[in-house]
């Protein structure tokens, strides 16, 4: 098979104007759970926000799912009529477009399974044309883009490598992906995380560094990772009042050593206003303890088994960059454990010694409060149900005000801590696992004033 007929998915649907309407979904379900927001009233659509309603022509749905601000927001299906049937789309809805985690089922036979950001697919996917012939790997901007394997219908394997921007470059022997049963069942229970329907707080002068890590390059992935720094995005604008263009994402691909370098470094510096900024961390993906116990290694994407220690990011390096900006508070959120161990319970390293961390402060400086997702010797678990790891969902849930114990408005750290370590812990428990989040510094420290 010539590279030529790789360049594009278009000669394999209908045509390049079919690209901008591909998503897909990491989940195994072809049809949409029962959201739990309450159906929408009124007629006029535009008022419709927090609620479950149906778009029509005629007689022909066109769409059924989440509003907010009169937008398509959350999870719905929708219909797209073409000339010759029509497409389908099952997933998430952000802004009025597909955005997030969807299935996309052509009315000639394809199929498009995976992630799509701001109308186009990004990230691990698969696709599978009418005839049977089935690509798994990265995308980027609507091309086969990264690192991928396609196959013919038989199951001969035709390229396995890297590719750019639709052609392949060179043959690799690359890690093995799946697109289907990692989020499973997660629909109804992440419907709930709307950050969309929250009313959002004034902007204020505050920054965030949101890191999230799925697919690495050289170690198994870290489940849902990238969809919690996606989600926590949200959060911090709505609910931390971070400005859009004071938060630096980092995902994937986009979220090497150099990167993340570079964020804090650079960008953090230059956006910090000494004694007034205040500072938000949020990581969601593999951690690992040094040899002697005494510091954490954050992993980024493209970090080498081989060379831990020159490709990792001590986090003791992290704080001292973000303490040097003088910043007037910092407040870290790290779903990550220091077992050396994946999401699933699975070693990390092949022939790591089990080393666990041996301080749990790691000398944070006074104007730091830090909440991370396990004890030292405890796996940073994720759920199926849920579609995240288990404490960056439920801390954004507490976020909304659930955390909130006193219904004060004022939510503190010590509030968010105690509600984590009961939710968090419970949905653990239903795993038969044991997961207990901690908190370093002031239980006092105010993380939302409503």
């Amino acid at each position: 098979m010539s590279s030529h007929s790789l360049i594009t998915l278009g000669s394999r649907v209908r045509g390049g104007s079919a690209l901008a309407l591909l998503a897909f979904l990491l989940v195994s379900g072809t049809a949409i759970a029962q959201s739990t927001l309450p159906p929408c009233t009124g007629k006029n659509t535009s008022s419709w926000s927090g609620c479950v309603g149906t778009l029509t022509s005629g007689k022909s749905i066109l769409y059924t799912g989440e509003f907010v601000n009169g937008k398509k927001q959350g999870y719905g299906e929708e219909t797209i009529p073409q000339a010759n049937g029509d497409d389908r789309y099952i997933g998430q809805f952000h802004d009025g477009r597909r955005h997030g985690k969807g299935i996309f089922y052509f009315s000639n036979g394809g199929k498009y399974e995976g992630e799509l950001v701001r109308g186009q697919f990004n990230g691990d996917g698969s696709f599978e044309s009418p005839n049977g012939d089935r690509y798994v790997g990265q995308f980027r901007n609507g091309q086969f883009s990264g690192e991928g394997v396609y196959t013919f219908a038989n199951g001969n394997v035709v390229q396995e490598g890297v590719f750019e921007n639709g052609v392949f470059v060179r043959a690799a022997k690359i890690q093995q992906r799946t697109t289907t049963p990692d989020t499973a069942g997660q629909f109804n229970e992440a419907s709930r995380l709307n950050p969309g329907a929250i009313k959002a707080m004034p902007e204020r002068d505050a920054v965030a560094i949101i890191i999230g890590i799925q697919s690495y390059k050289n170690l198994p992935p870290a489940r849902f990772a990238n969809s919690d720094a996606r989600l926590f995005s949200e959060y911090a604008q709505r609910l931390l009042g971070v400005r859009s263009d004071k938060i630096r994402l980092l995902t994937d691909g986009d979220a090497g050593e150099i990167d993340i370098a570079r964020a804090f470094r650079s960008w953090l510096m230059r956006n910090v206003n000494k004694g007034k900024t205040d500072v938000y961390i949020f990581y969601s993906g593999h951690g690992l303890p040094s040899d002697d116990g005494k510091s954490l290694y954050l992993l980024p994407h493209n970090v080498d088994r081989d060379f831990i220690d020159k490709t990792a990011i001590n986090q003791a390096e992290l704080i001292s960059l973000t303490e040097a900006t003088g910043a007037k508070t910092v407040t870290m959120f790290i779903d990550s454990c220091y077992s050396g161990q994946t999401r699933n319970g699975d070693a990390l390293l092949v022939n790591a010694r089990p080393v666990t961390l041996k301080s749990k402060s790691t000398g944070y400086p006074s104007t730091f409060t830090v909440l991370t997702a396990s004890a030292p010797d405890q796996i940073s678990w994720s759920s199926d149900e849920l579609g995240h790891g288990i404490f960056s969902y439920y801390l954004m849930k507490g976020m909304e005000g659930g955390a909130d114990g006193n219904q004060d408005g004022k939510l503190t750290a010590g509030e968010l801590h105690a509600y984590l370590l009961d939710k968090v812990n419970r949905q653990a428990a239903i795993q038969n696992k044991k997961q207990q989040p901690q908190l370093v510094g002031d239980p006092d420290q105010i993380v939302i004033s409503r």
